[in-house]
């Protein structure tokens, strides 16, 4: 067959059904690592390398979504046909997958491994033509030499590894795995174990999950007016881990609506205490992820938890990033409805994303929290200073409130009072701490009412 035609269904059934090329038989699970051993033993006597290599297709996908599951198989056939039959290298095909994925192994030169690896797989990289259209597959491929003295298993398992993170980080990209693939070998398997222990903690151990809050801080008075509820993890084993971590795990496997639920739920019931001592103005503050505002089924719950607590849809603000606020349809419809349910909308970490004043002007937003990186330079450099000044004073337009996050100096504080930015919150107001240290009263926490108060 010519290097550019399209494959025959016989071609893509035949890789479907687990047969090489010549329609032999894959070698079963048992005898893979023997047949790599078979091959890696006939390299080795003609000087060659032996690599392996694991293919994904990362826009399988949206491939059978617009073409249709045929064509993803045609698409999967015509890859792994362009890497069998590859002029300058000899491959063997182990596994493939009809939903876009393979695995092979390719003897080369062994001196020129990597460089004849990276000119076949830029021979694969080319269209497929599927019916009468022509797809482009974005093939991410995990590499590794597999040496004489290597574990076969460890090196199938390395690339494996190595082509799942490459698909998330990088997807078209080649990962080469090390001699010496710890590293690698290990982020794969240390992901999928914290995500089953965080998967565990929301169901049998909770109390593993805490908040800690900042306060919110009128730079006028110093007086707390608010406090952002922020994810704490306390893992038995790893000790503390990181709140980027875990939402990130969150967001990738499907944990981040039962994570949100356990957020807003204790935020809302520590809200109805502190809207005893500190007032009815009180505002608790939480973040919500992207993947929430997608859930059909977000508001309700929203609502339900609001209802649960007791806590008025005033008192609750919903911070989300300026990258969720310039999505899709259904997330302006959430918002909308949030809104309409009275919930407080407000912008995080304005100035780190796209939004213009004009599209803030569109936004259903009552809060804008301008980051750090807006306003840490106010106290020494006049033109930090005056660019500070401008955005505040466009924000102010649109007659949000706005919140100065990040403020460390006291300096900073009264630059930014002085430019008519009532209300702030950083190390400098308070450090974020269990709700028992939020006030001065419940022990030696960092939440302060004066704080910010004049000198």
């Amino acid at each position: 067959m010519p290097a550019n035609a399209t494959p025959h269904a016989s071609t893509s059934a035949t890789l479907a059904l687990g047969l090489d090329e010549h329609g032999a038989t894959l070698p079963a699970t048992s005898s893979l690592v023997s047949a790599i051993a078979e091959l890696r033993a006939g390299a080795g006597e003609r000087h060659h390398a032996l690599v392996l290599i694991a293919a994904s297709v990362s826009n399988a996908a949206e491939i059978a979504d617009v073409h249709g599951a045929h064509a993803l198989e045609v698409v999967t056939a015509e890859v792994a046909r362009r890497t069998l039959q590859h002029g300058r290298s000899r491959a063997r095909l182990l596994r493939a997958s009809p939903l876009g994925g393979f695995l092979a192994a390719v003897v080369v030169e062994r001196d020129l491994a990597r460089a004849r690896v990276e000119e076949l797989l830029g021979d694969v990289r080319r269209l497929v033509p599927v019916a009468d259209d022509q797809v482009w597959p974005v093939v991410t491929i995990g590499a590794a030499e597999c040496a004489a003295d290597d574990e076969i298993w460890a090196v199938i398992r390395d690339v494996r590894s190595a082509v799942t993170a490459a698909g998330r980080e990088a997807p078209g990209a080649t990962r080469w795995c090390a001699a010496s693939a710890d590293a690698t070998a290990s982020t794969v398997p240390d992901e999928l174990q914290l995500v089953r222990d965080l998967a565990l903690a929301l169901t049998d151990d909770p109390d593993q999950l805490l908040l800690h809050y900042q306060p919110v801080t009128d730079l006028r008075s110093g007086r707390i007016v608010g406090a952002e509820a922020l994810l704490r993890w306390r893992h038995p084993e790893r000790g503390p881990v990181s709140p980027m971590v875990t939402v990130e795990a969150a967001e990738r496997t499907g944990l981040i609506v039962p994570l949100g639920r356990l957020v807003l739920d204790r935020a809302l019931k520590q809200a109805t205490v502190w809207m005893r001592t500190i007032g009815r103005e009180f505002r608790m503050h939480v973040n919500v992820s992207p993947l929430e505002l997608r859930d059909p089924r977000y508001v309700d719950r929203v609502a339900a938890a609001l209802v649960e607590s007791g806590v008025p849809p005033e008192n609750l603000l919903l911070e989300i990033t300026e990258t969720a606020l310039l999505t899709d349809d259904e997330t302006r419809d959430t918002l909308l409805a949030l809104r309409d349910l009275g919930v407080g909308l407000g912008i995080d970490d304005f100035g780190t994303g796209y939004s213009s004043i004009a599209h803030l002007q569109r936004l259903p937003v009552d809060t804008v929290k301008i980051d750090r990186s807006l306003i840490c330079g106010v106290a020494g450099d006049s033109s930090d200073f005056m660019l500070t000044r401008a955005v505040l004073g466009l924000v102010q337009t649109l007659g949000v409130m706005i919140v100065a996050e990040g403020i460390e100096h006291a300096v900073e504080a009264a630059h930014l009072r002085s430019m008519g930015c009532i209300y702030g919150q950083g190390y400098h107001l308070g450090r974020p701490v269990p709700a028992e240290a939020f006030l001065p009263s419940e022990g030696k926490g960092t939440g302060r009412w004066a704080s910010a108060s004049p000198a």
